[in-house]
């Protein structure tokens, strides 16, 4: 009967609680690697969720000045987290000396602003435009 009992020095015994505390160390080390791994990959999804939502605000913002006249100014406005800054300049700069042309060019930025976390990030396009003066 006592040939059932486990042995000290029999290496089929189990782990010690040395090995036992070194498995726990090395797996939390691990998971925690795995964790900022996957914490950085969700931030950078979700940045680039924004970017791209950013950037269809923008554009939306020029499509919606295409078949208007354009008038020199500064306009800003919210949608959702983000704050649109649009800003019409003519540019007389870009005709030629002593040119007569029946439309003058028109330079129109938009400008996307929004928080990720503590940055601040934004987003800038422009376009030139031609529309009567």
């Amino acid at each position: 009967m006592s040939s059932m009992l486990p042995r000290a020095n029999d290496p089929t015994a189990g782990f010690t609680l040395i090995e036992a505390l070194v498995a726990f160390a090395v797996a939390a080390v691990l998971l925690g690697a795995i964790y900022d791994i996957y914490s950085t990959g969700m931030r950078g999804a979700t940045g680039g969720a924004r970017y791209g939502t950013a950037v269809l605000i923008a554009q939306s913002a020029l499509e919606s000045l295409t078949n208007v006249q354009l008038s020199p100014g500064e306009t800003t406005d919210r949608v959702g987290i983000f704050a649109r800054h649009t800003t019409v300049r003519v540019r007389t700069d870009l005709v030629p000396p002593g040119s007569q042309l029946a439309l003058t060019p028109y330079e129109v930025v938009v400008r996307i602003d929004w928080h990720e976390g503590v940055r601040q990030r934004a987003l800038s396009l422009s376009t030139l435009r031609l529309s009567p003066p």
